[in-house]
C-alpha cells in the first residue's frame, strides 16, 4: 500500500503539500469504500457527499471525508471502527489507531513521513474520517443507485442516493452549516466552507433538480430560487480560496473562481433552478 502511495505521489508534481496529503487520502478512501461495499454488514449503507460525488460522479475536487446514511440503524459503529482498522493492518501492514466520537470513526496512518509528506516535529499521521448517521428522516422521499467504480485497481459496487438527493443535501448544508475558522490568535480566516458553494456551483452545472422533498421550509422552486440567493451573499473571496485550496490542484483556476463565484451562482440559479 505504501508503495502505492508513493507512485501516485511522485506522478502528481505539486508543491502544495496539503493537496497532496488530501491525494493519498482519496487513495485510502477507495479501500476503506472497497472493504465497506463488500461485507455483509456495511455494503447497505448510502455513501452520500463530496467524497461521493468525486469518487461516483466526477466531482472535479479532492475531498476529505467518507460519509453515509445507515437507512436500516443496523452499524456498530465501534465494529466498523475495528473491522476497518484490522483490515487496514492485514492489507497495508499498517498500525492504523482508530478512535470513535459518537457517530465518527477517525482512522489515524502513521504514514507521513515515510511518505515525504511531513517534516519537522510535525506529527505523522494521515487522518481518515468516515461519519455514519442514521437520522436521515427530514428526507420523505428519494431514491438510492448502485455506482460502479473503478479505482487503484480495484473494482466497487457503490450505492448511493440520487443525484437530486444527495443537491438537497448540500443545499441544506448551504442553509444551516454553522462554521468559522479563525486563526491562532482568534482572528477570522473563513466564514463559510468554500466547497459547498463549489459543489452547488457543479450540481447547477449538471442542471440538477434538487429533491424538494428534502429540503425544509421550502415552498416551491421560486421559493429555493430567492433564498438560495439571499444565502449567497455570505460567499466570500477569501472563504471559497483558503478553503479549496488543498482540495484544487489548479490554483490559476481557484484564485479566479474565488473572484467569480458568487456572480457564477446567483447566474446558474437564476438560469437553471
Amino acid at each position: 500500500m505504501k508503495e502505492n502511495l508513493l507512485k501516485l505521489l511522485a506522478e502528481k508534481n505539486v508543491k502544495n503539500m496539503s493537496f497532496k496529503r488530501n491525494l493519498a487520502k482519496e487513495y485510502l478512501q477507495i479501500i476503506a469504500l472497497d472493504f465497506i461495499y463488500s461485507h455483509k454488514d456495511y455494503g447497505q449503507m448510502v455513501f452520500y457527499g463530496g467524497s461521493c460525488l468525486k469518487h461516483c460522479y466526477g466531482l472535479p475536487r479532492l475531498s476529505e471525508d467518507l460519509d453515509f446514511v445507515d437507512l436500516r440503524k443496523t452499524v456498530k459503529i465501534d465494529q466498523l471502527a475495528n473491522d476497518l482498522k484490522e483490515y487496514f493492518a492485514k492489507i497495508g501492514n499498517i498500525e492504523v489507531k482508530a478512535t470513535v466520537q459518537k457517530f465518527r470513526i477517525y482512522l489515524k496512518f502513521p504514514i507521513l513521513r515515510e511518505l515525504g509528506l511531513v517534516g519537522g516535529d510535525e506529527p505523522d499521521f494521515l487522518f481518515l474520517k468516515v461519519e455514519v448517521f442514521n437520522a436521515f428522516d427530514f428526507c420523505k422521499t428519494f431514491k438510492t443507485e448502485i455506482i460502479p467504480v473503478f479505482k487503484h485497481n480495484r473494482s466497487l459496487l457503490i450505492k448511493t442516493f440520487d443525484l437530486p438527493t444527495m443537491m438537497a443535501t448540500k443545499i441544506r448544508a448551504v442553509f444551516l452549516r454553522k462554521w468559522e475558522k479563525t486563526d491562532k490568535k482568534g482572528d477570522l480566516l473563513m466564514k463559510v466552507k468554500g466547497r459547498d458553494y463549489f459543489d452547488l456551483m457543479w450540481y447547477l452545472q449538471k442542471k440538477i433538480t434538487p429533491n424538494l422533498g428534502c429540503i425544509e421550509n421550502i415552498k416551491d422552486a421560486a421559493d429555493l430560487k430567492d433564498k438560495l440567493i439571499g444565502a449567497i451573499d455570505k460567499v466570500d473571496s477569501k472563504s471559497i480560496l483558503l478553503d479549496l485550496e488543498p482540495l484544487i490542484e489548479d490554483m490559476v483556476f481557484l484564485n479566479n473562481l474565488s473572484k467569480n463565484i458568487k456572480l457564477i451562482l446567483i447566474n446558474q440559479i437564476k438560469s437553471t433552478l
